[in-house]
C-alpha cells in the first residue's frame, strides 16, 4: 500500500514563511547521481530527447522546460498533451499507450491513479536513483508515494480544497465572505444566493459529479479515514455517519431546497463545473486548489466578477478546519529508454522547477508565498482574485493525515457512486442507499484481498 505522509500541522506550517497563493523494467543500468536537476550520467552526456505526457497545455510547463533545458542542454523535453484539461481521459490514453508499448519516458498522474499502475509494473521504482543522488525522500517532500516501501512517484502540486464564491452575488444578497462556517450555514447561504426560475435560474451551489462529492463531508471534516475505505486499505467505511450526512445534504439542497444544481442536470447535460461557475449559473463552487490559477478566468471562459475564497464548511463551529487536498505525482515509465534523464527531469520538475508552474508545491524548500503571488499575477484578470481570502483559507486549512492510497479505490468509488446516484435521482431512500453501497464496496474490497 501507499504511504502518504503530511506534516502533522495546519497547512499554514507548510506556507508559514510567506503567505500567498504488468511490465517490469528492462533497463539494467545502474542509475547515476543527479543533483537539483543536473546530471552527469553517461547516458545524458549524449543528447537525448525524452517525452513528457500530461493533460496540461504545453504553455503551462514551458517556463519549467526552458529552465530545465538551459541547465541540462544534453536533455531535450518533448511535452505531449493528450487530452487538454482532462486528467481522467488522459490517464485512459496513457493506459492504452502502455498496453501497446508506445514510446514514453515521464508522465503525470493523479494521486489516486498511481497505486494500480505501480502494482502492475508500469512505473519505474525510483529508490536507486534517489539513493545515488544522496538525498532522503522524506526530507525533500511533504507527500510520499510508496508501494511496498518503494518510491514510485515524486509529488508535484498540492493544496487544500475550498469554496470559490462569486463576490458580486454575496454583495447582492448582503452576505459576508465566510471565514469559518458550518455545513448548515453553507446550506443557508445557498438558499439565499439562489434566484430565478427555468433556464435563467441561478443556483446557490454546484457539486461536481466526481465520486468524492457524494461523501464530501467525510473528505472535508475528518483527520483520518477520509474515504469510503479506511486508512488501513481494507476496512469498509461507507457506514461512517458523515457519508449518510453528505448524501442527505445534497438531496436537501438539490431536490428539496432546489438551491444546488440538480444531479440529474449535471449528468444528463454533462455540465462542466468551470462553465457553471464562470458563467454565473452558480454562486458557490466547492473545488480543489488547482482552480486558483483559473480563478481569474481562462482562455475559454473569462472571469467577469471577483472570486473570494472560503474554507470548506465544518460540522460544528468548534471543529478543526480539516479539508481534503490533492498531490499529483510525476512518474517514470518502466520501459523508458532514458530512465536516468527521465529521473533528472522528474527531480527538477518537483523541486526548483515547481515554482515555475504557478501551482502550490509539495517540495519542502519551495517559496510558497512567491508561488501564490505568481499564480494570482498570472491569471487573466488578477484584480478578480481576492488574495486576502485565499491567504486565510491556506492559513486555517488542516489537511490532516490521509491514509494509504488504495489501488482499487476508483473501483470502490464507482460502486458507491452507482448507489448514491439512485438516491439523488429519487429511486431509493438514503438508508437503502447506504446499505447497498456498503455491500457493493465490500465486494470490491473482497475481490482485491491478497
Amino acid at each position: 500500500m501507499f504511504k502518504k505522509q503530511w506534516l502533522p500541522t495546519v497547512l499554514s506550517t507548510l506556507l508559514a514563511a510567506s503567505m500567498l497563493a504488468g511490465c517490469g523494467s528492462n533497463n539494467t543500468n545502474e542509475p547515476a547521481a543527479a543533483t537539483n536537476g543536473k546530471t552527469n550520467t553517461a547516458e545524458t552526456n549524449a543528447p537525448v530527447t525524452i517525452k513528457f505526457h500530461t493533460w496540461e497545455k504545453k504553455e503551462v510547463y514551458a517556463p519549467l522546460v526552458d529552465a530545465f533545458q538551459k541547465k541540462n542542454p544534453d536533455i531535450q523535453v518533448d511535452v505531449v498533451t493528450l487530452v487538454e484539461n482532462n486528467s481522467n481521459e488522459t490517464i485512459k490514453k496513457l493506459d492504452l499507450m502502455t498496453a501497446t508499448n508506445d514510446e514514453m519516458d515521464v508522465f503525470q498522474l493523479t494521486g489516486d491513479a498511481i497505486a494500480q499502475r505501480a502494482k502492475s509494473g508500469v512505473l519505474e521504482p525510483m529508490d536507486a536513483y534517489i539513493e545515488k543522488e544522496g538525498v532522503k525522500y522524506e526530507d525533500e517532500y511533504h507527500y510520499e508515494f510508496k508501494l511496498d516501501n518503494k518510491v514510485y512517484g515524486l509529488p508535484f502540486k498540492m493544496g487544500p480544497d475550498f469554496v470559490m464564491i462569486n463576490k458580486a452575488h454575496l454583495d447582492e444578497a448582503g452576505l459576508p465572505v465566510p471565514t469559518d462556517w458550518t455545513w448548515e450555514e453553507f446550506k443557508d447561504y445557498a438558499k439565499k444566493l439562489t434566484k430565478g426560475e427555468g433556464a435563467a435560474k441561478r443556483y446557490g451551489a454546484h457539486f461536481h459529479e466526481w465520486g468524492y462529492f457524494h461523501y464530501l463531508m467525510l473528505r472535508s471534516n475528518s483527520s483520518t479515514d477520509k474515504t469510503i475505505i479506511k486508512d488501513d486499505g481494507v476496512t469498509n467505511n461507507v457506514d461512517h455517519p458523515l457519508v449518510k450526512k453528505s448524501l442527505e445534504l445534497r438531496n436537501q439542497m438539490e431536490n428539496i431546497d432546489k438551491s444546488a444544481t440538480p444531479y440529474v442536470d449535471v449528468i444528463s447535460q454533462k455540465i462542466p463545473y468551470r462553465n457553471q461557475y464562470f458563467n454565473g449559473k452558480t454562486s458557490m463552487l466547492p473545488i480543489g486548489s488547482w482552480m486558483i490559477a483559473e480563478s481569474g478566468g481562462n482562455d475559454k471562459i473569462p472571469a467577469t466578477f471577483q472570486t473570494v475564497f472560503a474554507p470548506m464548511p465544518k460540522q460544528n463551529k468548534t471543529d478543526p478546519s480539516y479539508t481534503g487536498g490533492v498531490a499529483d505525482p510525476i512518474v517514470i515509465y518502466s520501459k523508458s529508454k532514458h530512465k536516468e534523464a527521465a529521473y533528472t527531469f522528474a527531480r527538477f520538475f518537483t523541486t526548483e522547477g515547481s515554482g515555475l508552474t504557478k501551482q502550490l508545491s509539495a517540495w519542502k524548500k519551495a517559496d510558497q508565498g512567491k508561488i501564490v503571488d505568481d499564480i494570482v499575477a498570472s491569471t487573466k484578470t488578477p484584480e478578480n482574485v481576492d488574495k486576502a481570502s485565499l491567504m486565510h483559507v491556506i492559513k486555517v486549512s488542516q489537511l490532516g493525515k490521509p491514509g494509504q492510497a488504495i489501488p482499487f479505490l476508483s473501483d470502490a468509488e464507482k460502486a458507491f457512486k452507482a448507489e448514491a446516484e439512485k438516491y439523488l435521482l429519487g429511486k431509493q431512500d438514503v438508508d437503502t442507499t447506504v446499505k447497498n453501497a456498503k455491500e457493493s464496496v465490500q465486494k470490491v474490497i473482497d475481490a482485491n484481498k491478497k
